[in-house]
Formats: structure tokens, sequence, C-alpha cells
């Protein structure tokens, strides 16, 4: 009886290091793809920062535009 049990420990201890192993490398794997999402998140909103700036300052610069542009009508009127 001796001998089955020590086998079945054997066993036990095995399925348990396997286990832990298993679940160490996949809670590093998750670790890891958390990392790249965080910063893929981070680059997404500095680039829609970006456009959101970039757009404004086109506004801005279609509102001179237009303003030059009567002006010069005017002028030469």
């Amino acid at each position: 009886m001796s001998r089955v049990t020590a086998i079945i420990s054997a066993l036990v201890i095995c399925i348990i290091v396997c286990l832990s192993w298993a679940v160490n490398h996949y809670r590093d794997n998750a670790i890891a793809y958390k990392e790249q999402r965080d910063k893929k998140v981070s680059e997404l909103k500095q680039a829609t920062a970006t456009i959101t700036d970039m757009q404004q300052r086109q506004r801005a610069a279609d509102v001179l535009d237009a303003k030059y542009t009567k002006e010069l009508a005017n002028a030469k009127a």
C-alpha cells in the first residue's frame, strides 16, 4: 500500500507542478498582451489628439483665407 501511495503522491505533485507552470506561462502572456494594448491605446490617443489639432488649425487657416480673399476682392473693386 505504501508503494501505491508514493506513486499517487508523485503523480499529484507532477500534476500540480505542470499546472503551476501552465498558469505562470499564460499569466506572463496576459501581462505582455496588456502592456501591448496599453501602448497602442496611448499611441491611438496621441494620434487622435494630433488629428484634432490639425483639423482646428485647418479651420483657422480657412477662416483667415476667406477673410484675406474677401479683403483682396474688396481692394480690387
